[in-house]
């Protein structure tokens, strides 16, 4: 599998990770699943404390190779990079750039993790993939809804896997998961919809390959309208092809037919594609400028245009969860107040998906709404519950929801100010047609039409006046009837072939269905409908209109001012009320059509008529638990119309269908109101002692609802840190561990002291010199014996820790002869801390010393030795040979002092070549014979160890001999391994030592060179 990388560009997509309490775990889980070279960017949202420094990019260093950056403001991201946001910071995206704000300390709870998200998926869209890790509260739900709007990837742990599982089941029972995963897991799944051709890119995007007409994906559609009850072919199939990529890279399929076969047997995914063809994108008071505008402009001339007991009537047309729908409530409502007027608001909000209608209705709403209202308006218009902000009464009784198809469903009728945004844009050509369409017939003359940023008005423009294009908010000008085409015809009464009263059965080849899933005759259909059949209403199971075929007004009442009612026995004219009424629940008894003849019914005070008032029972289908409908038809005898030939009735006598009814319904009522008083009287009861309680609590609740809130992010910052300290303790506890066998395997003595000289601990092997216990902890140290011969121990120990020296180092013996190495050594045990505590170690070094004696011992030996050799052989003849002398020494009166000293000498001859310098005394030994090199040890530019590395570089070998002031230590046995033959102290120096020294060195270096020939 091949995943693209980009080290140096641009990141092939973006992940925002969220985490909070727990959440260290879960992240040192999943980089440890991940590889390295993804060609993705890593962005880490958490809940961190500002009083603390942060080591997490320490922790997570030991699980990635990937480079760990602490954000700075617009640092620029790339690819296959860690980023962490730091604490008390607000971070948003922008053109690939990471942009940090202070958060404001206010009482409101801040939600980084959405605010992040929401971001991300504004900047990068289908690039954009959101992480929900262990953390409490909601933080990451808002934002993960605002990814899945732009098309991006939702993962989330698993809530049984996080240590806290409050935002896991937050953002999961939102609906918007696309995978459920363990932390460790989720590396290997993210690489694979990272790789898939559809979504690398490797392979073309699906809408290039398919069109409207594609079998595959009309069988697509047909699944998810029998599943959701919506036809999404109207959809564009860009739109489609867009979500269904997605699926195919979470699925791991690469052809629409495998896709389709996944549907076919998989419920749950046909609900996912459903959803996600759904999702609306939405938030309160979204964009600013067309707000500002219709804040500014609109509003105030509508309600001017109401006044004093008007009404202003809205409709949001796929108004989503409803935040549009509220923030255009408000807007309302401000505006009202500062008019000071008295009107009625009716905003009707409307949406395909019924369970965003449910979350509508509900008005409540993540703590993210901070981001988008003021708090002025928070205040006034919404209350805190669990965390969560709830609309108020006053605000949600001016709304009301419902499920609308604005496809497919007839429009609202008399509405100042159509709101639909951002929902044409998904639809194909002749959809966009029918809704603009529909919302043209809704509105008033003069009514307001606000669409999305990238919708236009197409050929209704010459109908509109333009109000502000850039924030595409239009005015009605005109009044002329524009067809808003048919609307699919009801199935019921076409399924069961039933045409007015009668009922005709339907040949196999010709059945409804069939025609109507063709959109063959759907046209004339409904015109034999609208022709043929009297007029009618359909109604559901709760007697609510839900279709009306033909003019129906003369039959019902006109609308009022307040709420509407869609119940038929509302709806009908009072002289109709009492047939309608017996005859709906004579039909709904007996389960069998209903016909009422002769009903009277006036037009006026002349004009009096009588109709045949006829009730049909329809089943859907044939199934036990199938739903149905009834269908009241109001039957008018004209002399230019004959009337629909129906069943026999009966003669409508409205005085004993009346007491017939009234009987029923006292016999009804009399059971209830038994009921009733027994509820009543138990309710009384309880409700005497709930008020009380109930009046303690809520004054309770609403103090410990800030303390909760303020508490609960203290403490989600409080575990972030404690989960790094005690993840250091377990380093440093492995650390200390690893020290402390070290030191006992060194066979060291150490002893801890503090400022105070107190012993704070001590190694076992001190306690072999220092008579130490393991209750001394704690006790000062100059109360304890010891068995050295050491008698300024507690001197020098006190000087180190008062300053006077950083270190004394000694050797000494011990009263059982042992030869010891003492350091005294000051330390800072904190840093951060100006005090000075004492370290002090003891090593056995007698078994140093008894090699060092041995090894003098064996060099004056030899030394001896070969002097003697040199004695003899100069007497054979060296003593009156000439002997060539390379003399380095800085100090002139040195150099001086020395060549007078050689040539004093009775009998031998010393050619002295004085230098000053180690880089010309080597060049003259490279180029002139030389015999003997006598050299300082310390030079102004080096010492005699430079100059004998200098002389091995070049394969310089010369015998020399080492002269010094000082009495340097160790340097006899620095130098035993070179060609360095002598130590001469100069203050010690004469005639015969050098010439001795110089006798010495050559004869050593002559018989080296022998052993050297031999062994070749």
């Amino acid at each position: 599998m091949t995943t693209t990388k980009q080290q140096t560009g641009h990141p092939s997509h973006y992940v925002g990770v969220g985490a909070s309490a727990g959440g260290l775990e879960a992240l040192q889980e999943f980089f440890g699943g991940l590889p390295n070279d993804t060609g993705a960017a890593f962005v880490i949202v958490q809940h961190l404390s500002p009083d603390f420094k942060s080591m997490m990019p320490e922790l997570l260093s030991k699980h990635t190779s990937m480079p760990i950056c602490q954000v700075t403001d617009a640092i620029e991201v790339h690819s296959n990079c860690v980023y962490l946001m730091p604490p008390r910071k607000n971070m948003l995206m922008a053109e690939g750039k990471l942009l940090l704000s202070e958060q404001m300390p206010d009482s409101h709870l801040h939600m980084p993790i959405d605010t992040f998200l929401r971001s991300l998926a504004e900047d990068q869209q289908h690039r954009a993939i959101g992480i929900v890790l262990s953390g409490t509260g909601s933080d990451g739900t808002k934002g993960i809804k605002a990814l899945k709007e732009s098309g991006g990837l939702v993962i989330v742990q698993d809530p049984a896997s996080a240590k806290f599982d409050g935002m896991p089941i937050s953002a999961h029972n939102a609906g918007l998961t696309d995978m459920l995963l363990l932390p460790a897991e989720m590396g290997a799944n993210l690489v694979s919809f990272i790789s898939h051709p559809f979504i690398s890119g490797t392979d073309s995007p699906l809408k290039y390959s398919i069109d409207d007409n594609d079998q595959t994906l009309v069988e697509i559609f047909r699944l998810l309208e029998k599943q959701s009850s919506i036809n999404f072919s109207q959809y564009k199939a860009s739109t489609v092809a867009r979500r269904i990529e997605r699926r195919l890279g979470i699925n791991q399929l690469t052809s629409l037919d495998a896709y389709l076969r996944l549907l076919m047997e998989s419920p749950r995914e046909l609900q996912i594609l459903s959803k996600e063809l759904l999702i609306g994108v939405t938030r309160f008071f979204r964009d600013d400028e067309p707000f500002a505008t219709i804040a500014d402009s609109v509003i105030p001339e509508l309600t001017a245009k109401a006044g004093d007991g008007g009404e202003i009537r809205f409709w949001i047309a796929g108004c989503s969860t409803g935040e549009e729908a509220y923030s255009l409530a408000i807007l309302l409502d401000e505006a009202i107040g500062y008019r000071k007027l008295d009107c009625r608001v009716k905003i009707f909000a409307t949406d395909v998906d019924e369970q965003s209608i449910a979350e509508a209705s509900s008005g409540v709403y993540s703590a993210d709404v901070v981001h988008d209202v003021s708090a002025q308006r928070l205040e006034k218009y919404f209350e805190i519950r669990d965390q969560r902000y709830v609309v108020s009464k006053r605000l949600r009784q001016m709304v009301i929801f419902a499920t609308h198809n604005m496809i497919e469903d007839p429009p609202f009728s008399n509405i100042d100010m159509v709101s639909c945004r951002n929902a044409l844009i998904y639809f194909q050509h002749s959809a966009q047609k029918r809704v603009l369409s529909s919302l043209y017939f809704a509105l008033r003359t003069e009514g307001i039409l606000f669409l999305g940023s990238s919708e236009s008005l197409g050929d209704l423009q010459s109908h509109f006046e333009t109000i502000d294009e850039r924030a595409r908010i239009y005015r009605k000008i005109s009044n002329v009837r524009v067809p808003i085409g048919h609307s699919p015809p009801l199935r019921t009464n076409l399924q069961a072939g039933r045409v007015g009263g009668a009922m005709a059965p339907v040949p196999a080849a010709m059945k409804p269905g069939r025609l109507l899933a063709a959109g063959q005759l759907s046209g004339v259909v409904e015109r034999l409908i609208r022709e043929y059949s009297p007029d009618c209403i359909v109604l559901n199971d709760l007697f609510d209109a839900i279709h009306v075929y033909g003019d129906v007004s003369q039959y019902t009442k006109g609308i009022t001012a307040g709420r509407i009612s869609n119940n038929i026995k509302d709806m009908v004219v009072d002289e109709l009320s009492v047939a309608v009424s017996t005859g709906l629940h004579r039909c709904e008894r007996s389960e069998e059509d209903v016909l009422y003849k002769g009903v009277a019914l006036s037009f006026s005070d002349t004009e009096k008529v009588y109709i045949d008032l006829s009730i049909l029972y329809v089943r859907e289908s044939d199934l036990p638990n199938a739903p149905h409908y009834y269908v009241v038809q109001f039957i008018k005898y004209t002399d230019e119309i004959k009337p629909v030939k129906v069943a026999s009735g009966i003669a409508f006598d409205a005085t004993e269908q009346s007491q017939q009814r009234i009987r029923d319904l006292e016999q009804e009522l009399m059971k209830k109101q038994e009921h009733l008083q027994v509820t009543i009287e138990e309710l009384e009861t309880t409700n005497e002692e709930l008020q009380s309680a109930n009046e303690e609590l809520m004054s309770a609740n609403e103090e410990l609802q800030s303390t909760n809130e303020e508490l609960q992010s203290v403490n989600e910052e409080l575990y972030t840190v404690n989960s790094e300290y005690q993840e250091k303790i377990i380093q440093l506890t492995a650390a200390n561990d690893d020290l402390d066998s070290v030191i006992s395997a060194a066979d060291i003595g150490i002893i801890f002291l503090d400022e105070h000289l107190t012993i704070r601990r001590y190694t076992p092997g001190a306690a072999v010199y220092i008579n130490l216990r393991r209750g001394d902890i704690g006790r000062p140290f100059h109360h304890i014996s010891h068995d050295l011969l050491y008698d300024d121990f507690l001197t020098d120990i006190a000087m180190v820790s008062s300053g006077g020296s950083k270190s004394i180092e000694k050797d000494i013996m011990s009263r059982n002869d042992h030869a010891l190495l003492v350091r005294i050594v000051s330390y800072q045990a904190d840093a951060a801390e100006v005090r000075a505590d004492v370290l002090i170690t003891i090593t056995n070094i007698s078994r140093l010393r008894f090699v060092e004696n041995a090894l003098h011992r064996a060099q004056e030996q030899l030394r001896s030795s070969l002097l003697n050799r040199t004695d003899r052989q100069s007497r054979r003849g060296l003593k009156h040979s000439s002997l060539k002398v390379l003399l380095l020494d800085d100090d002139s009166f040195d150099r001086k002092f020395i060549e007078k000293l050689l040539t004093t000498v009775e009998n031998r001859s010393f050619d002295v070549i004085p230098c000053s310098e180690i880089d010309e005394a080597v060049d003259i030994a490279g180029r002139t014979p030389v015999d003997i090199c006598l050299v300082d040890y310390r030079l102004s530019a080096g010492t005699a160890k430079d100059f004998t590395q200098k002389l091995h570089s070049q394969n310089i070998e010369l015998p020399i001999v080492i002269l010094s002031a000082y009495s340097e230590k160790g340097l006899d046995t620095e130098f035993l391994t070179t060609d360095v033959f002598d130590f001469l102290n100069k203050e010690e120096l004469s005639s015969q030592l050098l010439v001795r020294s110089i006798d010495y060195a050559i004869d050593r270096k002559g018989l080296q060179n022998v052993l050297e020939d031999s062994d070749v």
